[in-house]
């Protein structure tokens, strides 16, 4: 008898499996025809940058033994911080072994048809555990998996696929208020599901906050048993988090972001939640907005009509599906294309800081499926067996869109010569200075080479003012783009400064697209650097810089020389002379000087004249560690630091200024000192 339950037991569940599997593929379609050789996205989009996390989580974690939430493998040398990135941790850690037994595509696949699967599955439980029939739970397991939503992140948003995790959490959030006693094994479970949908995707780890705050205030009767298990959920969750949250903390102090517009530009229309998007195959649909990624919301008729009947009897779930909807539209009410202005609850959270982050209010649409779908099942109780196949093709019916758009997954050989290439020189794509900078990550994963620059989620300000100002990158994007012509006067003002900047950076490959060749690209690299070209076929020009031609690391830098601006990295204004001496004035509070130096060289000189009324002391520290205070006098001073061993590479001095104060009456910039200056002196060295 138990053998014989076990074993039914076990075809059912396989049963289940083989029946989700087969929605997936149908969905889709024709990823199964083409699992080796394509990825699943649009070619232009995001899908490559996701592809590019995975291969850099792989990279970081188990090829150099550091952590993924910070790089300088793009914008390269002077990296990036990536808390703020959707990198989406979680997955990569799975892609790595993935991708070791079946090759990076076949690996990427297999993670996006898991999180139908398990999006499926965790809903199907999380239905069975609050009492629903089996046939109600596979029908929550279908809406939520396969619903518009998800579908539309098939563009290329892998970690927002990702949302197996929700329903998860939200079973055991049961699961901890159900048990008489407290079970310290659920608490940590709990715990850990946040961190890893945090590690998955960020805004979803929100999202697990808010279903939190609903359900306590739905279930106030237990808040005392709840309250110490929840505690413990949050002390879990924030420590294993805590290499992220970390590097956040790092990220936002140091740099300044521009603001995010997504909070009005990718609010949910309320029409969009009646009407199926353009994407639809079945059925006639209307996208509104431009995005059609972001303006997906569309629950279904089927799941709108049945879930209304549990309306009233499941209290939670109605609740958490009101706050979300609400939420959901964003900032202002939008109907059918058209901005009402009438404000609503999600303009607070896009006034919040942290929360501020969160740019797509219309993705809350998934927590209002999952609420959605447990109404439906909770209330489905067919009294004739051929109704749920019924409903399922009909809700199948409304949610396809095939075919789900794939791209190739391989690359030009171009990349091949630069992988057999050994030293690790920085590659320079034209376009992809500034233009396709997913292009560059992806061709990354092919030739391991560190990328002049890339993309991120969010950007400093900072970093992207230094990359564009700098001599010879400004010049390539004007040739690129047309906006100049390649001329004698142009080449002579960056022969000099151009050398400069490509040993700094340690520039080592050009890949020119031949298209831009007419436009003056490839004379002009080869009129300012020292370059061979070492590949060439119908669509590319690869060109190699002759590294030992190049000018060697200065040991004085000069402030307001012609190459300084790849020194002075952030908080700087532009160069200015009083009579004949050159110096730039640091305008905020930190301001970072990056710089390369012999390994004799451990003691750093530095030139400065504070601003009267401006700051009397600085600190400084060294990628971070920490070389002491100096008081400041009036007028120009040396003073000098003890660094730690060189690096090798580029090394970064933060300096931080006691005060700031306004340039003169005349003139309101807030200042705090000019720096003429930089030296790198041998020990014992007593002056200059």
């Amino acid at each position: 008898m138990i053998v014989r339950r076990a074993r039914a037991a076990s075809l059912y569940v396989v049963g289940l499996v083989l029946a989700y599997l087969a929605l997936t593929l149908l969905f889709t379609y024709p990823l199964a025809w083409h699992f080796d050789t394509h990825h699943v996205g649009e070619a232009g989009g995001d899908a490559k940058v996701y592809l590019w996390n995975y291969w850099w989580v792989h990279k970081a974690l188990f090829e150099l033994g550091t952590s993924p939430f910070e790089t300088d493998f793009i914008f390269h040398p002077i990296g990036i911080g990536l808390s703020l990135h959707t990198l989406a941790v979680a997955q990569g850690v799975v892609f790595a072994p993935l991708s070791a037994l079946a090759g990076a595509t076949v690996a990427a696949n297999l993670l996006i048809v898991w999180t139908f699967l398990a999006s499926a599955l965790a809903t199907y439980a999380l239905a069975r555990r609050l009492g629903a029939s089996i046939s109600g739970s596979f029908l929550a397991g279908l809406v939520y998996a396969f619903c518009p939503y998800r579908l539309a992140r098939l563009a290329g948003h892998y970690d927002l696929l990702g949302t197996e995790w929700i329903p998860v959490y939200v079973l055991l959030l049961y699961e901890l208020k159900g048990r008489p006693r407290f079970s310290v094994g659920i608490g940590v479970a709990t715990g850990f599901v946040a961190a890893v949908c945090g590690y998955t995707a960020l805004s979803y780890l929100v999202f697990l906050a808010l279903l939190t705050l609903v359900f306590l205030a739905c279930h106030r009767q237990h808040f005392k048993q709840l309250l110490p298990r929840l505690a413990l959920v949050a002390a879990v969750a924030g420590l294993a988090l805590t290499p992220l949250l970390s590097q956040m903390r790092r990220d936002l102090t140091e740099w300044s972001y521009p603001p995010y517009p997504g909070a009005s530009r990718y609010g949910a229309d309320l029409a969009a939640y009646f009407v199926a998007p353009s994407s639809s195959t079945l059925l006639p649909g209307h996208t509104f907005g431009a995005n059609l990624t972001e303006a997906t919301v569309f629950p279904g008729y089927v799941l709108l009509v049945l879930a209304a009947m549990g309306w009233k009897r499941h209290r939670f779930w109605s609740i958490t599906a009101v706050v979300s909807f609400v939420l959901s539209l964003g900032s202002s009410l939008q109907i059918a294309g058209r901005d009402t202005g009438i404000p609503l609850p999600f303009w607070l959270i896009s006034q919040t800081p942290l929360l501020d982050n969160l740019r797509a209010p219309s993705r809350l649409v998934i927590v209002t499926i999952l609420a959605l779908a447990m109404m439906m099942a909770l209330s489905w109780k067919p009294r004739r067996r051929f109704l749920t196949p019924v409903v399922t093709a009909v809700i199948v019916a409304e949610y396809l869109a095939v075919p789900t758009p794939l791209f190739e997954s391989g690359v030009s050989d171009v990349y091949a010569h630069i992988a057999a290439d050994e030293r690790a020189m920085t590659v320079v794509e034209i376009p992809g200075i500034e233009q396709s900078p997913a292009e560059v990550m992806d061709h990354q994963r092919f030739h391991g080479r560190p990328v002049f620059v890339g993309t991120a989620a969010r950007v400093p300000i900072e970093k992207s003012e230094y990359w564009l100002g700098l001599p010879l990158v400004r010049s390539l994007i004007d040739l690129r783009k047309g906006r100049v012509e390649l001329t004698p006067e142009l080449v002579e003002r960056e022969r000099i400064p151009a050398p400069e900047v490509a040993r700094f950076l340690g520039l080592g490959y050009f890949v020119i697209d031949k298209a831009y060749a007419k436009r003056g690209v490839v004379r002009f690299v080869r009129d300012v650097l020292p370059v061979s070209t070492t590949y060439e076929d119908g669509d590319f020009i690869l060109l190699r810089v002759r590294h030992d031609e190049l000018p060697a690391d200065p040991l004085e830098i000069d402030a307001a020389g012609p190459a300084s601006r790849q020194y002075f990295e952030s908080g700087w204004m532009r160069p200015e002379r009083e009579a004949a001496t050159g110096f730039r004035w640091a305008h905020r509070h930190r301001s970072t000087i990056l710089f390369r130096r012999p390994e004799s060289r451990s003691i750093v000189e530095m030139t400065i004249a504070p601003l009267d009324g401006g700051a009397a002391q600085v600190t400084g520290e060294l990628d971070g560690r920490p070389l002491g205070t100096r008081e400041l006098g009036s007028g120009w001073q040396d003073i000098r630091w003890q660094l730690p061993q060189a690096s090798g590479g580029v090394e970064r001095l933060s300096l931080r200024w006691s005060a700031l104060g306004q340039a003169s009456e005349r003139d309101p910039r807030r200042l705090a000192a000019r720096v003429r200056s930089l030296r790198f002196l041998e020990p014992g060295v007593t002056e200059r």
